[in-house]
């Protein structure tokens, strides 16, 4: 069976210990029935030695009536013919419904956490509150997805994409950003995140502290690095090998406001890094220097003429447009 749920993962789920990617493979899983058949053994095998459920038929109809009424809305059916069962089913019914558990023998219950999901297209950026007041500045052509209210143990968010974060102090639950196989995690500090598909992830500080590491199975396989201020890495996930990096800070902090800051990147990296960030198409003649590297910094503000104007100017190229969304960029002048 592919992608096998491990015990520690459903455990996490009832118990509500799951990070925003375990509840995203769980809910996957549970919507396959072979999953859902798999869950009922895994869960008659794990829950046999907890204590036993109430023995008050009352109590248990009340609560499965509770529980239709506010997911389903559907006729009581009883399933609680013995105590995993009733587990069993109340995982099985759950299906997209995440963060429930069983608080105590007795099959009660807590109301499910909702999941947000936040969402650019290319061109566009927006600045997110997070529950515990934590900002996020996410990228254009990226998306964020965390709970709507964060766990009593760590609060956790997945990216895709590009965001710089300021997240709110708090030494008694860490934060915790997943993006593929790689985590980062702080307790209150500033930092920017790039990953984008097929490109390497990077992460560069700009005050506090930062530790980096990578994830086999949603478990940490080895630390990649822990950063302070002005540092940075950037991970290739196809040679699974780490860099150090020397970001500037007020770069770092900048690109929350709009500053656009190219360090020693190809002619290529920065028209693709620039068309996401206004939402257009750029490309090349043949005659462009598309690997020659440059350092510029744009003021991502302005007008995207503005923007061209400057690398242009600095590569000695020229463009054109070709209708509003795409353009194209020629060799010297």
């Amino acid at each position: 069976m592919k992608n096998e749920i491990d015990k520690e993962l459903l455990i996490r789920y009832i118990n509500d210990r799951c990070s925003a990617e375990d509840l995203l493979r769980v809910q996957q899983f549970l919507q396959d029935p072979a999953w859902q058949q798999a869950l009922e053994a895994l869960l008659e095998a794990d829950f046999s030695a907890m204590e036993q459920v109430s023995s008050d038929e009352k109590k248990l109809e009340e609560w499965n009536q509770e529980f239709r009424d506010k997911y389903f809305k559907k006729p009581v059916v009883k399933f609680w013919q013995t105590p995993w069962i009733g587990y069993a089913a109340a995982c099985v019914l759950v299906l997209g419904i995440v963060g429930y558990f069983f608080s105590k023998p007795g099959a009660e219950h807590v109301a499910p956490i909702a999941m947000i999901e936040k969402a650019n297209p290319r061109g566009v950026r927006s600045r997110i509150t997070l529950p515990d007041s934590s900002m996020v500045y996410l990228g254009a052509g990226s998306s964020i997805r965390f709970p709507e209210q964060f766990a009593a143990q760590e609060r956790t968010l997945t990216l895709i994409g590009e965001a710089f974060f300021e997240i709110t102090k708090d030494a008694k639950r860490p934060f915790v950003i997943h993006t593929g196989k790689i985590q980062t995690r702080v307790l209150g500090t500033s930092f920017k995140i790039t990953a984008f598909k097929d490109n390497p992830l990077t992460v560069e500080v700009a005050t506090g502290k930062v530790q980096v590491s990578r994830l086999e199975d949603t478990k940490i396989r080895s630390e990649l690095a822990v950063l302070t201020p002005g540092e940075g890495i950037s991970w290739e996930e196809k040679t699974g090998k780490a860099s150090a990096t020397a970001p500037d800070i007020s770069s770092v902090k900048g690109w929350a406001t709009g500053e656009i800051s190219f360090r020693n990147r190809s002619l290529a990296q920065i028209a693709d890094e620039l068309g996401n960030w206004y939402g257009v198409d750029i490309r090349f003649e043949k005659s462009a220097p598309v690997h020659k590297r440059f350092s510029l910094n744009v003021d991502g503000t302005a007008a995207l003429t503005d923007a061209l104007d400057i690398i242009c100017n600095t590569a000695q190229l020229k463009y054109h447009f070709k209708g509003k969304q795409k353009i194209m960029i020629s060799g010297s002048k």
